[in-house]
């Protein structure tokens, strides 16, 4: 999992978009608040009815580069991918993906789930089907987020706007940095930073280290990023032609654009000196900015 720079696109069809989603929600929140039945209409944001999906969120070019939120795996190389969301917009449950129940002063009940953020973009993340959907087909233990969603010390939001006094216990790598809790060693064996408790449910529910495919993965993206960073400098120092496309795809890495680019970054922060690394980036701008001129 890595930091994502999501930035707002300022395009025409990101602009209507939006305004149906506001829309909808707007619609969504009265019939629900009149104990009326509301059904979400997932065409809105799965692509049958836009392409916002597709040239958003499952972009290689764009900010999350084809990959899973959570676990980086390529989606179109691994497999198919949809709109999660951050927040459980029908149903939360726990951990153990038991009912979270509450109390609204008339008995518990089941969480409604945040029904108010079905349709906010801020709360829509792309995931792999194996980070999305809960199965223990491929493990023994329970994988996948599916309408999980644990909270610190079960205190959850059933209102709009209140959401914004909970703390979740998963990350969304759009608002946090999930280097802060999490971290990578050479195997591709990932553990909670610190004993981080957001960095260990990660690693729980999404199967971070269940799945033979993702260690694999980001074992081979340590070894890769190592030798890249490696010839990016040695092809700098002899000035070889292949100079430029070395720092390209140390770049590449560097920046999030390639799977499992956060064991990559762990990689070279472990085996080179930040002087090292910090002459890598400078180098990739000034060459950039030549090409440009």
């Amino acid at each position: 999992m890595i930091k994502i720079d999501f930035v707002e696109p300022d395009t025409r069809e990101w602009k209507a978009w939006k305004s149906e989603c506001e829309m909808e929600q707007t619609k969504h929140n009265d019939l629900i608040g009149n104990k009326q039945p509301s059904k979400v209409k997932g065409d809105i944001y799965k692509g049958s009815k836009h392409r916002i999906k597709h040239d958003v969120f499952m972009n290689p070019n764009a900010h999350f580069y084809g990959k899973c939120a959570y676990c980086e795996s390529r989606m179109t190389e691994n497999q198919p991918g949809d709109i999660e969301h951050f927040r459980p917009k029908n149903a939360v449950k726990d951990i153990n993906n038991q009912n979270v129940m509450i109390d609204r002063g008339h008995g518990n009940e089941p969480h409604p789930g945040y029904y108010w953020l079905a349709y906010s973009w801020q709360n829509m993340l792309p995931a792999c089907r194996d980070c999305n959907c809960v199965t223990t087909a491929k493990t023994e233990q329970r994988i996948g987020k599916g309408n999980r969603f644990p909270v610190d010390k079960d205190e959850y939001a059933v209102e709009p706007g209140t959401e914004e006094a909970e703390t979740p216990l998963l990350i969304n790598p759009v608002d946090e940095d999930p280097e802060n809790h999490l971290e990578v060693d050479i195997t591709g064996v990932m553990y909670a930073k610190d004993e981080s408790v957001k960095g260990q449910t990660c690693i729980d529910i999404f199967g971070l280290n269940a799945r033979e495919t993702l260690v694999d993965g980001r074992r081979r993206a340590v070894k890769s990023m190592q030798d890249t960073a490696g010839l990016a400098l040695f092809s700098i120092l002899r000035d070889y032609p292949d100079a430029r496309d070395r720092l390209e795809d140390f770049w590449d890495t560097w920046n999030g654009r390639t799977p499992f680019s956060s064991a990559g970054r762990a990689a070279i922060k472990a085996k080179f000196p930040p002087k090292a690394i910090s002459l890598l980036l400078e180098l990739y701008t000034t060459l950039k900015n030549e090409a440009e001129d």
